[in-house]
């Protein structure tokens, strides 16, 4: 397949092209950047790609030869570029958020249903590897029944001179940021939806700023109590997760995984994950894998659209939560609501 990228910033020059310059069956043939020095550095590293000021230029001229829209550009620009690539009858690959409120989301989920085209935010978290093995350790039963978990995702995204703490770019905080990967971890590791949120967002690097940098919220889910903490406040990146059953627990934190189960020795697993490089390349090939696996078997959805709209769900009702002093709020998004689209 070819794929043009649409915001050659962090995310693309950092996770997305390794990816595809590695891989065979994926190719970066052109690139979209309004900014001069940001297309001269895509020619630097490609120097056989095509590069464009403005998007509308790619599909006047070159769309016959893409396959694949990647959409790296600050949220805010989502739901128009993808309106755009689905339209050209494009397959859609995008940064999280995918959009910044739900009413948009089932626009865009109505619009690649129309279109029969795959729309994929990249949640790259459900790749990481630790993840993915303590779901394998989870689903083989090792701890029993999952009761209880608690993340913890110290994120450095919004301190002073990140483009993200403008809410007019990043439409939101941490809550949308990390929260949203650490749902979608959540996800990955028990399936299911929530029942129930009880938040609190508070904002304490800028008095006046709109977006929150640390939220703390507990998941009421499936019979499982989730606590999640995420803030922006830190100078380095770390996670930890912690997930306790009937029978055991299994803790992360970055390269180690640790399984102890009654009566065994404590197991120590290492998992190379690196959780502190913001780029998290070796992730997004995963993430690839499964992209391409949607893209060419029809009928398999892609599994982060879903969660897409739950994490939209999930952030409006935390909001809500916390300007109720920590009230619990009804989740109402499960499979069900992406069936009655269309």
């Amino acid at each position: 397949m070819k794929v043009a990228i649409v915001g050659f910033g962090f995310n693309a020059e950092k996770a997305h092209v390794p990816v595809y310059r590695d891989r065979s069956d994926i190719h970066l043939t052109a690139v979209v950047d309004p900014v001069t020095s940001r297309r001269a550095a895509a020619l630097r590293q490609y120097a056989d790609i095509r590069v464009y000021e403005q998007f509308s230029d790619l599909l006047e001229e070159y769309s016959s030869e893409i396959d694949v829209i990647d959409i790296c550009l600050p949220s805010t620009f989502h739901l128009e570029s993808i309106k755009q690539a689905l339209a050209a009858d494009k397959h859609v690959l995008c940064e999280k958020p995918l959009v910044l409120n739900k009413a948009e989301y089932y626009e865009l989920v109505n619009i690649a249903n129309e279109r029969k085209r795959i729309l994929y935010p990249c949640h790259n978290y459900k790749f990481a590897p630790s993840i993915v093995h303590a779901a394998y350790l989870i689903n083989s039963g090792e701890i029993g029944i999952p009761l209880f978990a608690s993340f913890n995702i110290f994120g450095v995204g919004f301190q002073p001179g990140v483009r993200g703490k403008d809410k007019e770019l990043s439409g939101g905080g941490i809550m949308i940021d990390h929260g949203l990967d650490a749902i979608s971890v959540a996800q990955t590791l028990f399936g299911g939806f929530p029942q129930r949120i009880s938040a609190h967002t508070r904002s304490f690097n800028e008095t006046n700023s709109q977006l929150e940098d640390v939220a703390v919220f507990c998941l009421d889910w499936e019979n499982k109590l989730i606590n999640i903490s995420v803030s922006s406040l830190g100078s380095i990146p770390k996670a930890y997760y912690r997930i306790q059953g009937t029978e055991g627990e299994i803790s992360i934190e970055n390269n180690d995984v640790f399984l102890s189960v009654k009566d065994k020795p404590v197991q120590h697993i290492f998992v190379p994950t690196y959780f502190d490089d913001p780029g998290h390349t070796n992730w997004f090939n995963g993430l690839i894998e499964n992209f391409l696996d949607c893209a060419n078997n029809p009928e398999t959805e892609p599994f982060s659209l879903m969660e897409a709209g739950l994490v939209l769900e999930i952030a409006e009702k935390a909001s809500h939560s916390s300007n109720n002093g920590g009230s619990w709020m009804g989740i109402e998004f499960t499979t069900k609501s992406l069936q009655m689209v269309g």
